[in-house]
């Protein structure tokens, strides 16, 4: 019975053994099949990885096509804007009237270079500044467009005189607008001037050349009336002269004095008031300086003044094509107001040198002294007819000056500070001369003492 017993068992064991392993076959089968599962799942979602990256791909190719032409567009606007950039700047460089203008905050946008010129500023000094602070040393110019600002309003045609900082002024005229963008909102506002000192200058001369011609035209139809009578006065003073003496005598010769002066007086009118026809020729610049400067020295010789000293500076001694009597005149005249400007003596410096004033190549004359000096408001007026600041003087010497001068061609400059002394710039363009090689021992500097 037990062996049969032990048969069963093991039969029973086998059975179970064979059904351990079908269950572990089946769960490895079934581990498998999760795992295929697995797999087709991850087959799938890379597939759609794939495609999805495929797409991508093809969307990313299409943002570079569009970031191409939209950069192709933003650089034809910003070479369009550069364009139009460079053709306002041009075109405010062209402008022969200053531009200044300003946002809404005050600060300095536009600033042309006419502007830099009239008003002596850099342009890269005052560009973002505050207006006040960069240009509030111009006396009278900010003013006009604070009112425009603080009124919103345009403002038309208003001259005014402006002080610039080397002590200067100049007359300009301005118009403001109000600058506005397309929404109608105020951005800032604009002035645009113009310097009138030289157009005023040329008006002052314009008005002094007709009171000239009424001047020559009354001069010329009276001048031999008052000649005539002039020269028999002095004529029956000089047969009186040679029969009187003492105190006599001496009323005499202030008599004959007089009618000189008178004689004169009627000549420099006429020179003024009639038109004059230079004799030009070729002739050496050194010998008409010298030649006033000789009369210079018979001057102080006469009033015995020998505590001034002159001094020449000849830096070029060019030919020049000119009326040398006519030169020698204007020099000389000059010379003599020099002379009568140091009562107690001083310096007088007379040079010659090239000049590029305005980018015009000239030659330069120039006389400086040591004398009493002019006070500024008085330079102005120092060519006027009739203007004089001494006793006695006619006011015509330094008028007969500037008509010589412009005959040639040329323009005269005064520079001067009260108890200090003058500076005259004689300025006469190269149009006008000749040039030889010449040799010349005078070109040196001299000083020379009376």
């Amino acid at each position: 019975m037990a062996y049969q017993g032990g048969r069963k068992n093991g039969k029973g064991n086998k059975m179970m053994r064979n059904s351990s392993s079908y269950k572990e076959k089946m769960k490895q089968f079934n581990n498998v099949k999760e795992l295929l599962t697995v797999f087709d799942s991850f087959n799938t979602y890379a597939q759609k990885l794939e495609g999805s990256y495929t797409q991508l791909q093809d969307r990313v190719k299409e943002i570079d096509r569009e970031m191409a032409y939209t950069n192709e567009c933003l650089n034809n606007k910003v070479q369009e804007l550069d364009n139009q950039t460079r053709f306002l700047n041009s075109i405010l460089g062209s402008m022969h009237s200053s531009v200044v203008a300003v946002d809404t905050d005050g600060k300095i946008v536009t600033f042309n270079k006419v502007a830099e010129e009239t008003l002596n500023v850099v342009a890269r000094d005052v560009l973002g500044k505050d207006i006040k602070s960069a240009l509030g040393h111009i006396g009278g110019f900010v003013d006009l467009l604070s009112e425009s600002m603080s009124k919103r309003e345009n403002i038309d045609n208003v001259k005014r005189m402006i002080e610039i900082d080397d002590g200067k002024t100049r007359r300009i005229e301005s118009s403001i607008s109000v600058l506005k963008d397309e929404s109608g909102t105020i951005t800032g506002v604009v002035e645009i001037f113009q310097d009138l000192s030289e157009i005023c200058e040329l008006k002052g001369r314009l008005n002094s050349a007709n009171d000239l011609v009424s001047i020559g035209t009354m001069a010329a139809s009276i001048a031999h009336e008052i000649r005539n009578p002039l020269n028999g006065i002095e004529g029956f003073a000089c047969l009186l002269e040679r029969e009187l003496e003492g105190d006599s005598l001496r009323l005499v010769k202030y008599i004959i004095k007089g009618t000189k002066n008178i004689n004169k007086i009627v000549t420099d009118l006429l020179f003024l008031a009639r038109p004059i026809k230079l004799n030009q020729r070729k002739y050496e610049l050194s010998k008409i300086i010298d030649k006033a400067l000789l009369f210079a020295y018979q001057e102080l010789g006469q009033k015995g003044n020998r505590d001034i000293q002159i001094e020449k500076d000849y830096g070029c001694d060019d030919f020049v094509l000119c009326d040398p009597d006519r030169l020698q005149q204007a020099f000389l005249n000059i010379l003599l107001n020099a002379i009568q400007s140091m009562p107690e003596g001083g310096q007088i410096k007379v040079f010659t040198r090239k000049s590029d004033t305005n980018d015009i190549p000239k030659i330069q004359i120039g006389f400086v002294d040591t004398g009493n000096g002019i006070k500024e408001s008085t330079i102005e007026k120092i060519f006027e007819p009739f203007f004089t600041t001494k006793d006695g003087g006619t006011g015509l010497g330094l008028a007969i000056v500037r008509k010589i001068i412009e005959l040639h061609e040329g323009r005269i400059n005064i520079l001067s500070e009260h108890k200090k002394g003058t500076t005259i710039l004689v300025n006469l363009p190269t149009s006008q001369y000749a040039t030889l090689n010449v040799p010349n021992e005078t070109s040196h500097l001299s000083h020379v003492m009376v």
